[in-house]
């Protein structure tokens, strides 16, 4: 409840809502400086209190009069919008203070995706990745999963009806553009999403509908570049365009809005309104717009030049800032990515280790065939020895037996034969079983070498494994040293 003779205002700002109690007497002025003092915003210049008046129509807070004479919507409690009623020509040159920025980004947007500005697709997609690095920060694959602009309003809805593509593939457009933003500030963001949206053919245009002497119907547009004339259904390709640069004077006369130009030669254009008292607010709109038009070609004031000097002092901490992250954003990178080759080093060393451990079962394995083909080679020559000195025995038991009868002869001639058979047939195994045993000698040195030279190599790199972990665990001690002297020195 407002207290006696005070009345209950409401206003909403683009990203706030704020409640006054103001008395009768109080004037727009009071009621403006109250919402700027409250939202702390110091470039004032750009904006107006809106308000819906008792026709129905959207209007601007005249200053200079008190509230309640002016005709306000009556309500049990008025009602207000603090907006952007003058734009800027150059967003980056012109725009100072944070909260400034954030509104008109607020307003922008907002008059983008209800349509208010004209954009075509491929812009609106641009523009919607930058609303979004604005509002999550960097892309993140595994934060940002499929779906993650589900409850945002993206895109213009003619965009949308206009293209056969579903919302789940505007949305992976839109996080492609989002994914190439990495490590632009919220403020850059917003920054570029109006850079963009000052260049859309309607962006701060105010339109209204008119009539010619000649009674054809046209629409008047008012911006921060001058006056503008478009035939009906068309706002977007202006018939006749009047830039400020030309224009001498404007003025009204009851419904008309008369504009005269610089070149004397050149016929004064009257725009004939069709609503009554509607020429007076082109008039204002327009006088405003012109009144900042001539102060962005006018030297800086002494209030504009000590906030220029505030901030480039504040993005000029905020850079050292940055670079001073980046930097350990970049010891910490160096950090794991050496952390990371180590480790899969150390992988690669086991697995070696665990080879060499295969290399040596098989080296023992190939010795114990080697002494087991050794010890078969023995047998088999202290076979061939005995077999030899049977036959030996044989033989001298033949040139004994030279008295014998033939048959006994012939028969101890059959046995030396098969007996030397025998012998020639163990003379072969032995020789296989030699043949064998070089080859398997040949195989275990070439294991024993190849096991030596991957010792070594381990060993040399576990040596510059070690180096190496020194060498990082020393970096972050000095980076931490570094630091703390940093702390110490601010």
């Amino acid at each position: 409840m407002a207290p006696k003779g005070g009345i209950n205002v409401r206003v909403l700002t683009m990203d706030t809502e704020l409640e006054f109690t103001i008395l009768a007497k109080t004037t727009g002025k009071l009621l403006f400086d109250q919402v700027v003092q409250t939202t702390g915003l110091r470039e004032i210049w750009y904006f107006g209190l809106q308000y819906t008046d008792s026709a129905g129509l959207e209007s601007w807070l005249n200053l200079d009069k008190k509230v309640q004479d002016q005709k306000v919507k009556k309500e049990p409690t008025l009602q207000f919008k603090f907006r952007v009623r003058f734009y800027p020509e150059n967003v980056a040159d012109e725009i100072i203070q944070g909260s400034t920025l954030r509104l008109l980004f607020l307003q922008v947007k907002a008059d983008i995706l209800n349509e208010t500005t004209y954009s075509p697709a491929e812009k609106s997609v641009l523009l919607a990745s930058f609303a979004t690095q604005a509002k999550y920060g960097n892309y993140e694959t595994e934060v940002h999963e499929v779906g993650y602009l589900a409850n945002d309003k993206i895109l213009p809805e003619a965009v949308i009806t206009g293209h056969k593509l579903s919302r789940e593939e505007w949305e992976n457009k839109i996080s492609l553009f989002h994914a190439k933003h990495k490590g632009m500030t919220r403020e850059d963001s917003m920054v570029e999403y109006l850079k963009i949206g000052q260049d859309l053919e309607t962006y701060g245009i105010s339109y209204y509908d008119i009539s010619n002497k000649k009674g054809s119907e046209l629409i008047l547009g008012v911006d921060c570049l001058g006056i503008n004339v478009y035939n009906q259904g068309d706002r977007l390709s202006p018939k006749i365009n009047f830039p400020w640069s030309e224009i001498n004077r404007i003025s009204y006369k009851n419904n008309n809005f008369i504009v005269k130009l610089n070149d004397k030669k050149s016929p004064k254009f009257i725009g004939i309104c069709r609503k009554q008292k509607m020429s007076k607010k082109i008039y204002e709109l327009a006088s405003g717009n012109h009144e900042m038009y001539m102060r962005r070609r006018r030297p800086d004031t002494l209030e504009v030049q000590q906030m220029k000097a505030q901030k480039r002092d504040e993005e000029s901490a905020r850079a050292k800032e940055k670079a001073e992250l980046s930097k350990e954003i970049a010891a910490r990178a160096k950090a794991e990515q050496m952390r990371e080759e180590m480790e899969a080093k150390y992988k690669e060393m086991e697995k070696r280790m665990k080879q060499r451990e295969a290399e040596l079962e098989e080296a023992n394995e190939n010795i114990k065939r080697l002494e087991e083909q050794l010890r078969e080679l023995r047998e088999a020559k202290e076979n061939l020895e005995s077999q030899q000195d049977e036959l030996k025995e044989m033989m001298q038991k033949l040139e004994e037996a030279k008295n014998l009868e033939a048959e006994e002869r012939h028969k101890m001639e059959e046995e030396i034969k098969v007996k030397q058979e025998e012998i020639e047939e163990v003379r072969n195994i032995v020789e296989e079983k030699e043949k064998q045993a070089r080859e398997l000698q040949e195989e275990v040195e070439l294991s024993k070498q190849k096991l030596e030279e991957t010792t070594a190599t381990f060993t040399t790199e576990i040596e510059t494994q070690n180096g190496d972990a020194s060498s990082v665990s020393s970096d972050e001690h000095d980076e931490h040293d570094e630091h703390d002297e940093h702390d110490e020195h601010d």
